[in-house]
């Protein structure tokens, strides 16, 4: 069971009386330390929860700085959308009139993304292949984005 060894500095989270933490402690109980972030909720109990959570009040009693929330960037959230099927997205391209045989068309000169596009049997949203394609076809991110989360739901 990991160890709560020391508190570094708290963040304010977008939920009102939630923290996001820089800690020191012991993952895996081995004696190697790491720093991590760690979610502090109001009503966890679990492991070190309790710990670090006294850990921030007392760290926001003293009067310590406590960072201010920063939404995440919009490239932050493309870097944690989820892996899509090949088929979902074909069907996702398929639903906004743009074909197989478009893309085979937009790669003919570029071997590798053609070896990526015809090989890959599941697709990152921003794996370069995908962000090419989307500047070949004239489609703002935010329309990627909101087309990829809708295919991973497919």
């Amino acid at each position: 069971m990991a160890r709560f060894i020391q508190l570094q500095a708290v963040a304010a989270h977008s939920i009102p009386n939630h923290y996001v933490a820089t800690i020191v402690a012991d993952i895996d109980d081995d004696g190697n330390y790491e720093t991590v972030s760690y979610g502090v909720l109001p009503d966890d109990n679990h492991g070190i929860a309790p710990e670090v959570r006294a850990a921030v009040v007392e760290w926001i009693n003293d009067g310590y700085p406590v960072a201010p929330y920063v939404p995440p960037t919009p490239e932050r959230l493309r870097a944690v959308m989820p892996t899509i099927s090949r088929r979902q997205l074909l069907l996702a391209l398929f639903s906004i009139g743009i074909t197989e045989d478009q893309i085979d068309a937009a790669l003919v000169n570029d071997a590798e993304g053609m070896i990526e596009w015809k090989n890959a049997t599941d697709y990152e949203r921003l794996h370069p292949l995908i962000t090419d394609l989307s500047g070949h076809f004239g489609l703002p991110p935010e329309q990627v984005d909101s087309l990829w989360l809708w295919a991973g739901n497919l």
